[in-house]
């Protein structure tokens, strides 16, 4: 009885385990969300976070937190039920150019956060950025 008790739970166990090509499929996976997740411009840091706040607040997020001087934004948006979270994160690339990630979440009261994974999401928000970067520029 008890070999078999051991056997079950070791069973159990290696069931359990990943394995490295789940790992490294996973780890995939991840850089591919992040390719979409991210643009590069030509502007600096300061314009580039600036206009990623109007995005947000054109697209009907509620701007959580914002520090330009660090190049974050928190933004959440609330629709029937559910709640979309959104992180900007910008980072100077030299003296005028700057890359931006957007990494967005959501879910409702009653679950844990799900990434967005839908390139097309990202895409959009990218569009909207993009308008977003030429009125702050234009002073608009």
């Amino acid at each position: 009885m008890k070999k078999i008790l051991l056997f079950i739970i070791a069973l159990y166990f290696v069931g359990c385990g990943i394995n490295s090509r789940q790992m490294v499929i996973e780890n995939t996976q991840q850089l591919q969300v992040r390719t979409y997740q991210t643009k590069e411009y030509d502007y600096p840091k300061k314009i580039v976070a600036k206009a990623g706040v109007s995005a947000l607040q054109d697209l009907g997020f509620v701007i959580d937190k914002a520090d330009l001087q660090t190049g974050t934004v928190t933004a959440t948006k609330l629709s029937k039920g559910a709640t979309m979270r959104i992180t900007l994160v910008v980072r100077e690339k030299g003296d005028k150019k700057s890359t931006i990630r957007a990494n967005a979440q959501y879910g409702s009261n009653m679950q844990v956060p799900t990434l967005v994974e839908d390139p097309e999401i990202y895409h959009s928000f990218f569009q909207v950025l993009d308008k977003a970067i030429f009125f702050e520029k234009e002073n608009i």
